[in-house]
Parts: C-alpha cells; structure tokens; sequence
C-alpha cells in the first residue's frame, strides 16, 4: 500500500530542480501512493522575499498539479504556523528539499504531540542540469534583456 507524501515550495517560474525534488518525493510515496503538494500563497512569497512572485498562485498550483507525478497541489495557509495545513492532509511523509530550512526534530516532535507518525525526509540534490534556481533564471533574464533585447512594439495589439 502506498504513503501520502506532502511537498511544499513556491513553484515560481518551474525548473528542472523542482521537477527533482517532486519526482524524488513522488517516488517516497511508492506504488498506488499519493504526492499532495502545497503551494506558497502569493503573500507569503512576498513576505518571504520582499517581492511577489512571477506568477500568481493560482497559475503555480495548476501548472505543478499537471505534472504527472503530482496528484494533488493546494494552496498554502496563510499563517506562519505550517502545522496546521500538515494536520490537515496528514501525510506519512514531508519531504524536503536539499535547500528547505526547518528544525525537523522540533516539527517531528510537534507532530506526535498531536498523534502524528509522520516521518520527515530529506531529499538529496537532484542532478537536475541546466538551470534549475529560480533566482538564477530572474538574472539571467534580467541579464540578457538588458544586453540583448529590445521591447516587442505591443502598440497595435
């Protein structure tokens, strides 16, 4: 029998290394298992950030639950405590990215307080290739627009 397994991010501007950390999460799930992703709300990027996203959040959630990998993608809480929504779901597996920061013996710990078994995993840093940082795609394009390109004549559209 298959686990629920919970991913979470921004998903802004999707690249080969979220398509890694979700195929590796997907794979945790095993046969006839689930992988419930969560996406960032738009205002938590920014809190987090200090910029909004590219994209909306409503356009990250469809384009990462089109994924074939993914069953299901939600939008986030909008609170700071990201117990609830786990609480919620109820997943047999978080797994995390290479580059997440959290205490994960504090939320392991936190969850069995509330009659959690639910077990915290690390992924490794998937050979992704290419560009997979969405900060490094931001400025590249910043880069090679400023250099490079000119603004499209948008004036008859």
């Amino acid at each position: 029998m298959g686990k629920r397994v919970l991913a979470a991010g921004k998903f802004d501007i999707l690249h080969l290394g979220h398509i890694a950390y979700l195929q590796q999460a997907k794979e945790l799930s095993g046969p006839h298992g689930e992988l419930v992703v969560i996406i960032a709300l738009d205002k938590t990027i920014e809190r987090e950030r200090g910029a909004p996203p590219v994209f909306p959040e409503e356009q990250r959630r469809k384009i990462v639950e089109s994924l074939k990998f993914v069953d299901k993608a939600i939008l986030g809480y909008d609170t700071n405590d990201h117990r609830e929504i786990v609480l919620d779901i109820r997943p047999d597996i978080i797994a995390l990215g290479y580059d997440q920061v959290t205490d994960t013996r504090a939320l392991e710990k936190s969850f069995a307080e509330r009659g959690l078994t639910t077990r915290i995993v690390r992924l490794e840093k998937g050979d992704a290739g290419g560009l997979c940082s969405s900060t490094l795609i931001r400025s590249r394009i910043i880069s090679y627009y400023s250099e490079n390109g000119r603004a499209r004549d948008t004036s008859d559209h």
